[in-house]
Parts: structure tokens; sequence; C-alpha cells
């Protein structure tokens, strides 16, 4: 009989483990490091890499001065050229379309991929519901 037992994660342990083989192969050996002890560290590696880690939000709420003001004069910005095209040559089709409906325009994209080619040039003044192309590869 080869038997191991043990405990782990080694600071603050969370779990024991008992291996116990009743005829271990001669040939392998019969002491516990050699024949039970693999086993127990299997058993461990899968508990202890298949257990999420909880953690806990305190709160949503956080008010953060630099993070605000820096969040104003964005929206100070956005605002002011939100009837410039700003230049999406290289953004990703997804955000390029988002980005641009949300400015009021009408998007139709061709292919995907990162933007290659905008049919508005970048600081042309746009109108509402105007129609830009973009070609994404």
């Amino acid at each position: 009989m080869s038997s191991f037992a043990g405990y782990f994660p080694a600071e603050n342990p969370k779990y024991s483990c008992i291996v116990v083989i009743h005829k271990p192969s001669v040939q392998k050996g019969f002491y516990g490091a050699d024949v039970s002890g693999p086993v127990f560290k299997r058993i461990a590696q899968k508990i202890f890499t298949d257990t999420p880690i909880i953690d806990s939000v305190e709160t949503l709420e956080v008010n953060d001065v630099a993070v605000n003001a820096e969040y104003d004069a964005y929206f100070e910005t956005a605002q002011t050229y939100k009837t410039i095209m700003p230049n999406v040559v290289g953004l990703p089709a997804m955000d390029a379309i988002a980005l641009l409906e949300n400015m009021g325009l009408n998007v139709k994209a061709e292919g995907v991929g990162q933007v290659k080619v905008q049919s508005i040039s970048k600081g042309e003044k746009i109108k509402k519901n105007q129609v830009v192309t973009i070609q994404a590869s």
C-alpha cells in the first residue's frame, strides 16, 4: 500500500487530500513520493486551477477628479467638432461605424477589418444623415 497526504495552497491552506493506492506497481516502487505523490499533485493542480477566484466590487460610483475633468474636456470637444469628419482610417471597421453613426451619419461599410479608405475626407464639414462609405480590408 502506498499513501500520500497533503494540503494546498501552502500559504493559507484551503484543501487537504489523501491518496491511497492499494496495490502499486512494484516496477514503479511503493513509496508515497514515487507512486501516490504525483497523483496528489495532479489532483491539487486540477482543483486549484479550476476553482474560480471571486472578487467583489465595493461600489461602481467612483468620483475621480482627473477622470471627470478629462471626460468633460472630451465631451466638450466632441460637441464642438460634431460637424467635422474625423479620420477613421486605421480604426477597426466596427469602431468606425459606431463612431460615425453616433455623429448622425449614415454609414455604408465595405469589407471587414481595419478601415483603409473613407469617402469623406477628414476635416470636411458634415451634415446629419449624410452618407459616408468606408472600405475595410
